[in-house]
């Protein structure tokens, strides 16, 4: 079946127009999350303490693409709107499928720009350096994304 539907797509002339749609219906759907791992001077990491969630509040600064954002520009926006922070220096570090959901996560680092001075919104209470050897509780997954890109212990 699988041999036949590619054959007819290769032979069936449908315009762009058209082939948009049936590639947006015939195709898994995920919901896109991005985050940044921000390192200070001393090698202590960025974390929020988020409003909404219960079981592990601290957590990456990040948030959510909007429809037709780009990720780098979508890490900013959602930085700034979370605490008035500013970024620079993006680097792409990863792309993290969620065991449990449809969900890819775009995992950047960046580096805070001037003086930041962290500004509470609804979302975010806290914004705080943490040293490695003293993280609050963590989902596994981010504590496992800590220990591959910053060296520390096993606590």
């Amino acid at each position: 079946m699988k041999r036949f539907l590619y054959w007819l797509w290769r032979v069936i002339p449908l315009s762009k127009r058209l082939r948009a749609p049936i590639l947006w219906f015939g195709n898994r759907k995920f919901v896109v999350g991005i985050a940044v791992l921000i390192l200070n001077d001393r090698g202590e990491i960025l974390l929020f303490k988020h409003t909404y969630r219960k079981d592990f509040p601290w957590s990456f600064p990040g948030g959510y693409l909007q429809k037709n954002e780009n990720p780098d520009a979508a890490i900013q926006r959602e930085i700034f709107e979370e605490s008035g922070f500013k970024i620079n220096n993006l680097k792409l570090l990863e792309i993290i499928l969620s065991p449990e959901m449809p969900r890819l996560e775009v995992l950047f680092q960046a580096d805070l720009s001037g003086k930041p001075a962290f500004t509470p919104s609804i979302e975010v209470s806290e914004a705080r350096f943490f040293p490695l050897d003293d993280l609050p509780e963590l989902e596994p997954e981010h504590l496992a994304t800590i220990r591959r890109y910053v060296h520390i212990g096993e606590n």
